[in-house]
């Protein structure tokens, strides 16, 4: 949350420092009157212990002036802010405060609450890492956090509805922490736009921004339900505005809701999810959530292709497959950044798996381990990413070509498709000898050299996965399964399933079957 602006006031007439505590309510302007001092020597020692944002002083003060404090300050605080003030028009005076490192200067004699405030509020905006919010909308911001964390008070709500006298309310947020990571100076000069812009431009409804969970910056705006088409209007000036000078910046509201109770169903629902999409949208700044109405439904990557194509070595295939998909993903916007990039790393770790049990060296793959995860999930949009998944799907084409992989080996092809459609016969190593007119032990070197598993493995998975899919979609027992897919021994049949799954059988029906034994 953001922070009072801290004041001290340096001024050797009491009366005068009373009239300046006293002319504004500091508060409900977003400062804090931290302490007083009668002169420039007694303002150095509370410098030190109060450490205020903003410095107000006289000019003309016993023992040490105006002038020489600000010398001090510049030398010692060089991020205190510091407004003089004089009874004396005079440039002399102008000049040697500026130089000593004043930001402003206010003529005693045309002192009033508005001229002062403005002043202070000038010289707030100077201070890096502050936003000024007054005690109203620090309240109104911890009671919407109370509310989002499902621990609100009642005396919070009563607030909220007290503050919020429209009908509508509408959400609006960005990522800070995806978008702009550790960048502080960028989410603090955020804050500072934001309420720039906004107070312009919504300064007939009431609003609050405040940061939630440390992530996401947030605006609930309040405003009567006539009036919502120019709130959105206005919503996209503000944000083309901020875009103008920060181009990451890109916000996102909910939907329209008229109950401020309803505002942690609404900010947990598809608002926080929309958050994620500044994905696919480079150079846009705002969207409405009924943009996000047209999402095309996620089509699933068909991962078992995929891996029976790495495991019978059609390499290329398999890169195409997978290549197709990220396309498609890409151009319907049908998968969020992380489940898109996730997908991808997981595919490319299972090739590297692969190409390492081919007798690849592990060297020769690191680089590519390394910029699957590293390169993938440092791209901030998906133009960048394509450039880079385009790049490493390259690489594993070179590195296939280089360590001539054999991705066509048409009797390892032919073995893998045979046993595809005899494996729930008894088959055997000396039977595929025969068939394929190998040396029974040269048959053995030479399946495992060509193959991530051996054949006996390799048999044994083919089965698991058609009993797999007869537990998920039909209604034959364990016992008739066990032998439709080649197996003579129930207990070794049980024993190879859950080696291979981690379940037995009769638990991977009722978990994934259709029908309830």
């Amino acid at each position: 949350m953001d922070s009072w602006c801290k004041v001290l006031i340096v001024e050797d007439e009491y009366i005068t420092r009373q009239g300046i505590q006293n002319m504004i309510d500091w508060n409900e302007e977003g400062f804090e009157i931290v302490g007083e001092a009668y002169n420039g020597k007694n303002a150095i020692d509370m410098v030190e212990k109060l450490r205020p944002h903003i410095v107000l002083t006289d000019i003309v003060m016993p023992v040490m002036d105006g002038i020489e404090l600000g010398k001090v300050l510049r030398t010692k605080f060089p991020k205190i802010q510091v407004v003089v003030l004089s009874s004396y028009d005079n440039f002399g005076y102008v000049r040697d405060s500026f130089q000593s490192g004043a930001v402003d200067y206010i003529l005693k004699p045309t002192l009033n609450p508005e001229n002062l405030l403005k002043t202070m509020k000038q010289a707030a905006s100077r201070i890096p890492g502050l936003t000024l919010q007054g005690r109203q909308n620090l309240s109104l911001a911890r009671s919407i956090e109370q509310l989002l964390s499902g621990f609100s008070k009642q005396e919070a709500k009563e607030q909220l509805e007290s503050a919020f006298q429209n009908s509508g309310f509408l959400l609006v947020g960005m990522d800070i922490s995806r978008i702009f990571k550790q960048d502080t100076a960028a989410i603090e000069n955020q804050k500072k736009l934001l309420t720039q812009i906004l107070d312009k431009l919504l300064a007939e409804y009431t609003y609050v921004h405040l940061i939630v969970n440390e992530s996401v910056l947030l605006i609930v705006i309040n405003f009567p339900l006539s009036e919502k088409e120019y709130i959105y209007r206005a919503l996209h000036q503000a944000m083309d505005q901020i875009g103008e000078q920060e181009p990451r910046a890109f916000y996102v509201s909910s939907r329209i809701f008229s109950d401020i109770s309803l505002l942690k169903e609404v900010y947990n629902g598809s608002f926080l999810s929309n958050l994620d999409w500044y994905f696919y949208y480079k150079g846009k700044h705002f969207m409405t959530a009924e943009e996000f109405q047209n999402q095309k439904e996620n089509i699933k990557f068909n991962i078992m292709d995929y891996t029976k194509l790495l495991e019978t070595l059609q390499i290329e295939k398999a890169l195409e497959l997978l290549e197709s998909y990220v396309n498609s993903v890409l151009k319907e916007r049908s998968l969020s950044e992380m489940e898109l990039k996730t997908l991808v790393q997981n595919a490319w770790y299972q090739l590297i798996s692969v190409l390492e049990d081919q007798g690849l060296n592990a060297e020769n793959l690191s680089y590519l381990k390394r910029d699957c995860l590293v390169k993938i999930y440092s791209c901030t949009y998906s133009e960048d990413f394509i450039q880079i998944f385009s790049v490493l799907q390259s690489d594993f084409r070179a590195i296939i070509s280089k360590y001539k992989v054999n991705t066509h080996n048409a009797t390892m092809q032919g073995i893998l498709k045979y046993i595809d459609n005899h494996y729930n016969e008894q088959l055997s190593l000396s039977h595929l000898a025969k068939q394929f007119n190998f040396n029974y032990s040269y048959l053995s070197v030479y399946f495992h050299s060509y193959h991530s598993e051996g054949f006996s493995e390799y048999l044994n998975r083919q089965r698991i996965n058609h009993a797999m899919e007869l537990l998920r979609e039909g209604t034959l027992s364990v016992s008739d399964i066990c032998g439709a897919v080649g197996f003579t021994d129930q207990s070794y049949f049980t024993r190879v399933f859950k080696k291979l799954t981690g379940i037995t059988p009769r638990v991977y029906r009722r978990k994934f079957g259709k029908i309830e034994e």
